[in-house]
């Protein structure tokens, strides 16, 4: 990637486009987004007014599409951006198509103001009918869900990984068979645990983290819609709360799910909360190596993906009492 040249490739895009911005003083600035690179997002301005746009490898276009067709219906019920513009051509390479929203002013959410409400909201999207008529997908049960949520992509990291040991000498010669043995471990522990044989019927996000619930004094705004699917709730609240996970806020936030969905998926939290400490683990040695492709956000990139490996493997060895050390 080279970000001074899609800048310009999209400056010069953007003089064409119809936005509504002042063309001379338009400025561009790409999106670090520290969970990956499958998308790439930019910010557009001309000092007074912003938009944020998110280009989509081919074969990621038909989840924003999925985005585009539902928009008008997340937008009135779930605070969604304001969608303004398909991109249906090539601006930046390997991209062939793009969405442009209206820039939310907002932080993302620390589970202070506008809590209650952004629950309610979560619970009321995992239970809607109109949705669930809309999503396609196969039957599954809560544990295929899960399977597919989790170690497809644990599998798909260990083969990048697996291919890169040399560009991560601060990975123990003998933890890269752990990888694979905890990731086994899991699968089954998925598959044989009676929490996840229930369907998996659940209206899901997908993507829930705290940077995706951006909040202001006024509202707040859920974003980034792509992985829209039907799952397991648990899903959801596993990957929104997981900072409160072990630390001693985390009763008070348990029950608030319990009210909310009921205990079956409290339990099931559990799992998702143990899968996503051996994501911390392992998903972010891939970041780490792709990163390698990206100059402009390398340095940053790989200190918190080396940071993040670190700290959650020594939690994962003090939690799960299974260490490959």
């Amino acid at each position: 990637m080279n970000a001074q040249e899609n800048a310009t490739r999209l400056k010069q895009w953007a003089h064409k486009a119809g936005l509504g911005l002042h063309t001379e003083k338009i400025i561009i600035r790409y999106i670090w987004n520290p969970g990956g690179f499958v998308n790439q997002s930019y910010q557009i301005s001309d000092g007074k007014k912003r938009m944020h746009v998110k280009f989509a490898k081919e074969n990621h276009m038909d989840r924003l599409k999925q985005w585009t067709r539902l928009h008008d219906y997340l937008r009135e019920n779930y605070h969604a951006p304001k969608l303004l513009l398909e991109i249906h051509k090539t601006v930046i390479p390997g991209r062939p198509y793009g969405l442009v929203f209206d820039f939310f002013e907002g932080k993302a959410w620390d589970g202070g103001a506008g809590t209650d409400e952004i629950l309610s909201k979560v619970s009321q999207l995992h239970g809607d009918s109109k949705l669930k008529k809309e999503l396609e997908a196969g039957e599954q049960t809560c544990a295929d869900a899960m399977t597919e949520t989790y170690i497809r992509r644990l599998r798909e990291d260990l083969h990048i990984i697996n291919s890169h040991r040399a560009s991560l000498p601060f990975v123990k010669k003998n933890t890269f068979d752990w990888f694979h043995e905890v990731t086994d471990d899991l699968e089954k522990e998925i598959q044989q645990s009676i929490h996840f044989q229930r369907p998996a019927e659940d209206v899901v996000h997908n993507d829930l983290s705290q940077q995706n619930i951006l909040v202001n004094e006024k509202e707040f705004c859920i974003i980034d819609w792509d992985d829209l699917t039907l799952g397991d709730a648990a899903a959801d609240y596993a990957s929104l709360l997981w900072p409160w996970f072990g630390t001693d806020e985390w009763p008070m936030w348990e029950e608030k799910v319990r009210v909310l969905a009921g205990d079956a998926v409290v339990k099931r939290m559990k799992l998702y909360f143990k899968a996503k400490l051996l994501d911390d683990i392992i998903d972010v040695l891939a970041d780490y190596v792709e990163a390698e492709k990206f100059p402009e956000v390398k340095e940053q990139t790989q200190q918190r993906a080396k940071a993040t490996h670190l700290m959650a493997l020594e939690i994962y060895k003090a939690r799960y009492e299974k260490s490959p050390l």
